[in-house]
């Protein structure tokens, strides 16, 4: 469409501001660093220097203290598109239906408990797989979305619903469903954000052009974080292997406010 985004009617601002919710965000990356930086690079000096532990036991404590944050939010997630009267579901989808951006989530799951268990089993414990959580997340999500935007460049046909994409639709940039989710959801948007949202990206060439651009933007800097991690797992010894293992975080979160 070549039309000028000026000619359509209101419904295509997305009305959603970030301004009423930065307090909101400020707490919730505070906390995320707490819980995949501070804590676990802290605990694990304090343990290892000042008591008398194995390195069984002080990893077993490290494992149930991870990802306290990301817990909560996969509840409060499943939460909010499983109840009955929920304002945040895909629209026309079932009431048990989670969002691709949820489907994400749980797979990720799947990874850092596969990997944790591993790491765990050994005695003494296998630090540099417990390292590894960080950087096979991002090398899955950079792959994920890699695929996602090749797809879209080719304009291939999606095989399977992807949250407001239909099966059968052309694929968009892979920060879509993202973005989609994560507003409808986690920022309260609703499922009238992902109308909006849909409106918006269907009259914009512009918005269109932006979200591919952002999507590479994204996608690069997580693959290239992911390798060079990997690659101090690999090469360094284990205490460092697992001190790297918990900067990725803050260093991803921060070229993307930066992109945003």
């Amino acid at each position: 469409m070549s039309a000028d985004i000026g000619q359509y009617p209101g419904s295509l601002f997305l009305n959603y501001s970030l301004e009423k919710r930065k307090l909101r965000i400020l707490i919730f990356w505070f906390l995320v660093f707490m819980d995949s930086v501070a804590l676990p690079i802290g605990l694990y000096y304090l343990l290892t220097r000042c008591t008398t532990l194995s390195t069984t036991t002080i990893f077993n404590i490290l494992t149930l203290t991870l990802f306290g944050t990301f817990v909560t939010e996969t509840l409060q997630r499943s939460w909010s598109l499983w109840r009955k009267e929920s304002k945040v579901r895909v629209r026309n989808a079932g009431r048990y239906y989670f969002d691709f951006t949820h489907w994400n989530i749980l797979v990720s799951w799947v990874i850092i408990i596969a990997e944790l268990v591993l790491g765990t089993i050994p005695d003494p414990p296998w630090i540099r797989m417990l390292a590894m959580p960080v950087p096979s997340l991002f090398f899955t999500f950079a792959i994920e979305m890699l695929i996602f935007e090749f797809m879209h460049v080719l304009k291939m046909p999606v095989p399977f619903r992807i949250s407001s994409i239909a099966k059968g639709d052309p694929m968009r940039p892979a920060l879509y469903p993202l973005i989609e989710d994560i507003i409808a959801v986690d920022g309260n948007g609703g499922t009238e954000f992902r109308d909006r949202l849909d409106q918006r990206y269907n009259a914009s060439p512009p918005f269109r052009n932006m979200l591919h651009r952002l999507t590479i933007l994204w996608m690069v800097p997580q693959m290239l974080v992911a390798g060079g991690t990997l690659a101090g797992i690999v090469i360094a010894d284990h205490e460092l292997a697992y001190t790297v293992r918990n900067r990725p975080p803050k260093l991803i979160v921060r070229h993307e406010a930066e992109v945003m």
